[in-house]
């Protein structure tokens, strides 16, 4: 009988999305740019 070889789906992995997305990457200029929008502002509620 055959078997799927793989990754065990009941094991956790681990790892830094930072580390995926490169320096260079666009992605991280809009990072920038939502981070520094005021959401209250905009009628988002940020009580925890």
């Amino acid at each position: 009988m055959k078997f799927i070889t793989g990754k065990d789906r009941n094991q956790t992995e681990f790892f830094c999305l930072e580390q995926t997305i490169a320096q260079d990457n666009e992605v991280r200029l809009i990072d920038l740019f939502v981070a520094s929008i005021k959401l209250v502002d905009f009628g988002f509620d940020m009580q925890l």
